[in-house]
């Protein structure tokens, strides 16, 4: 069923969205679709799931009501049910009359503005009752006495009332603009011109907008702030999470969780970046820009599904939901002037607009460990076991130096809390080469979505990513006090995998801690873009051929889903591509000899 698509949400974007330099009357559209009025007037009724009512006047006179039919037209609404009405008096205990009528009732409804111009009311204005075989009784017309004392009142009651939701959307915006003063959009908000037509319901909305505040000059964040708005980013981090996980649990279409599950990485990869980044200031709300993407590319999926008939039936909720993210996302038009800020209590208000009483109280800390309903919805990941065998294999060793390892005990094992030392880097390079080696024999034989026809680029893909992303190391610092090897941004280990972009799917202390279990992660997610993005989006078709693949691959490994084709367009950072070709240079040296260049990265001689 379609959703208020430019009812509520739309008058949020014509408030916030358009520049007003005077007090002036704004018309906006508000359609609602044959099927939205179906459900409200089920709703209305007390039709139970199968579309059912039955109506009482007393133990003896009843009417059953089924199988509603809503016709919009230019006169109005004509609802029709599928009509059983039993007809009777109680004689001590027992029901004695004319027994029961059988037909389909129509009733016509008229619309009306009503309620301090906020509402949309239906009068009943003509009913009628036929039986199937078109004949009249005197049995039918004392069923449309019951009609008309059962049925009538109860359609008199159908109401498309804005005041809730504009109530609802006025507590959301009191929350998002920093203190100041605006009339209420109760206040300011007027139906007319009510139509009826093919299509539904169409009818304007007039509104009131006075011009905003001027622009008031911010002084820089000081450090408490700079934390605050820091904790912000997590709480938005887990807002999005809460909230793409809530519609992906009603979609069962791969193509659909994958786009889902891109604006949730590409979100994450984002606020991670912004907490290293430099702020002068001069942005009193550093978080809206990063809610305002992610509104910006979650929007036109969440109407899909819709088209597609995927959301939940609670229409109303969503388009709540969806009008107070619009409002967000049209205030930031008008940015600091308008005193528009992003905060913990709006998010958590417009949270429960779509979740009501199952909103979260908070939405951090999110789990460090393995959620399973992410790992359910998200995406065709391979199970890794949570047990200390994941990081033992029964693969043949590559020997790519005199020094084996020892038989008694696994590389992984080996590697647990070493750090690289250039007296001993021959040894240690062997252990790693012969974990990674592990790891692409483990995919090359099976264990891979890879096709098969491209997995000769599995072997070289892992080792090169390795390097460009750790210089084959887990830990740094001294032998005797190792540290888990952690980049600015909170990647983990010889993968450098995004511990806040991929936390839910990834124990994010086994990352730190399970050399094996952080090289099956990264090899995980090089798997998974290597699919789902550069094959299935035709990298490969680019000039330049196959090996496309493999450089989009590590372009959405390095940056997120977004980042798949910047090896190639010319508008890319200059940092971004030398990123780039860092690693395309590694991969061609671990394809030819399975060994990195050392000298990139340790000072040997």
């Amino acid at each position: 069923m379609r959703l208020f698509r430019t009812s509520v949400a739309a008058i949020c974007l014509s408030l916030f969205a358009t520049v007003i330099t005077a007090e002036e009357t704004l018309t906006v559209p508000l359609d609602l679709s044959p099927p939205m009025l179906e459900k409200l007037l089920a709703r209305d009724l007390g039709m139970d799931a199968s579309g059912q009512v039955t109506l009482r006047q007393d133990g003896c006179n009843w009417t059953r009501l089924s199988d509603m039919q809503l016709t919009p037209g230019e006169g109005g609404l004509q609802a029709s049910f599928a009509t059983r009405a039993r007809i009777g008096t109680e004689v001590f205990g027992r029901c004695i009359g004319n027994g029961e009528w059988h037909g389909r009732v129509q009733v016509d409804l008229e619309p009306a503005v009503v309620e301090a111009g906020l509402a949309v009311a239906f009068r009943p204005s003509r009913t009628e009752l036929r039986r199937p075989d078109g004949t009249d009784t005197l049995l039918t017309r004392t069923a449309s006495y019951l009609v008309d004392s059962l049925v009538v009142p109860r359609l008199g009651q159908l109401r498309i009332d804005l005041r809730p939701s504009l109530d609802a959307l006025d507590r959301l915006l009191a929350d998002l603009s920093a203190g100041v003063d605006q009339e209420s959009l109760v206040d300011r908000a007027r139906l007319a011109d009510v139509q009826l037509h093919d299509d539904g319901l169409e009818a304007s909305l007039a509104l009131r907008v006075r011009p905003p505040a001027g622009a008031i000059a911010e002084p820089p964040l000081d450090e408490e702030e700079l934390l605050e708005w820091q904790r912000l980013e997590d709480e938005l981090d887990g807002f999005l999470t809460v909230v793409i996980l809530y519609f992906a649990s009603f979609v069962e279409q791969p193509a659909m969780q994958r786009d889902l599950f891109a604006v949730l990485l590409d979100s994450r990869h984002a606020i991670a970046e912004a907490l290293v980044g430099e702020d002068d200031g001069s942005e009193p709300d550093p978080v809206r820009n990063l809610f305002v993407g992610s509104w910006d590319r979650l929007r036109p999926h969440l109407l899909a599904m819709e088209d597609a008939g995927l959301l939940p039936d609670d229409e109303l909720r969503i388009a709540a939901f969806m009008a107070g993210s619009d409002a967000i996302r049209a205030l930031d038009a008008l940015g600091p002037e308008y005193g528009f800020e992003i905060t913990r209590d709006g998010l958590r208000r417009l949270a429960r607009l779509l979740l009501a009483d199952e909103a979260p109280a908070r939405f951090t800390p999110l789990p460090l460990d393995v959620d399973p309903q992410m790992r359910r919805l998200f995406p065709p990941l391979r199970d890794i076991p949570l047990d200390d065998e994941s990081a033992s294999s029964s693969w043949p060793r590559l020997q790519l130096i005199r020094t084996a390892v020892a038989a008694d005990r696994s590389a992984a094992e080996a590697l647990r809390g070493r750090v690289a030392r250039l007296s001993e880097l021959d040894e240690y390079l062997g252990l790693v080469a012969t974990l990674l080696d592990e790891e692409a024999q483990r995919r090359i034989g099976g264990g891979s979505r890879i096709p098969p026809v491209f997995r000769h680029m599995i072997d070289p893909l892992i080792r090169a990513t390795a390097w460009k992303e750790s210089c084959w190391r887990q830990y740094t610092g001294s032998p005797e006090n190792p540290r888990v090897m952690t980049s600015p941004v909170g990647a983990l280990g010889m993968m450098q995998v995004h511990a806040r972009v991929w936390r839910g799917l990834y124990d994010v202390n086994r990352l730190a801690n399970d050399v094996a279990y952080n090289v099956s992660a990264g090899a995980d997610i090089l798997d998974y873009y290597f699919v789902d993005y550069a094959l299935r989006r035709e990298e490969h078709l680019q000039p330049g051929g196959m090996t496309n693949l493999v450089r989009a691959t590590y372009a959405a490994y390095n940056g997120g889903p977004g980042h798949l084709g910047r090896y190639r367009r010319e508008g890319t950072a200059a940092s971004l591509r030398a990123i780039d070709r860092d690693f395309w240079h590694h991969y061609q040296v671990m394809r030819r000899d399975k060994w990195p260049d050392v000298a990139s990265c340790y000072a040997v001689n």
